[in-house]
């Protein structure tokens, strides 16, 4: 689990001191309190990288042989003389994976 602290706003709020952190003394701790232990487990980095492999190999594989040379070249020269419009519309779609 990872948790991530971000820094506030000072601005609206006012400073207080940090207390001094005090050791538990020896034998039974009196208090009414919970306690919170927040640790990454070991597994979780390789899970992050299976997965990432996962999806690099899923992208890959839909990706294709890609444009061939004769459309790369018109797409070149429409560009270069200003005849090309791109669609944001469709740009938007492909990326967000719509079509």
């Amino acid at each position: 689990m990872n948790v991530t602290f971000q820094k506030l706003n000072t601005a609206y709020r006012p400073s207080v001191p940090a207390q001094t952190r005090q050791t538990p003394k020896a034998g039974k701790v009196k208090g009414d309190y919970d306690t919170v232990n927040i640790r990454r487990s070991q597994a979780a980095p390789e899970d992050d990288e299976t997965f990432a492999r996962m999806l690099a190999r899923k992208a890959a594989a839909q990706l294709g042989d890609g444009a061939s040379q004769e459309k790369m070249q018109e797409l070149s020269r429409r560009i270069s003389d200003g005849s090309y419009q791109p669609d944001a519309q469709r740009i938007a779609g492909r990326l967000l994976g719509l079509g």
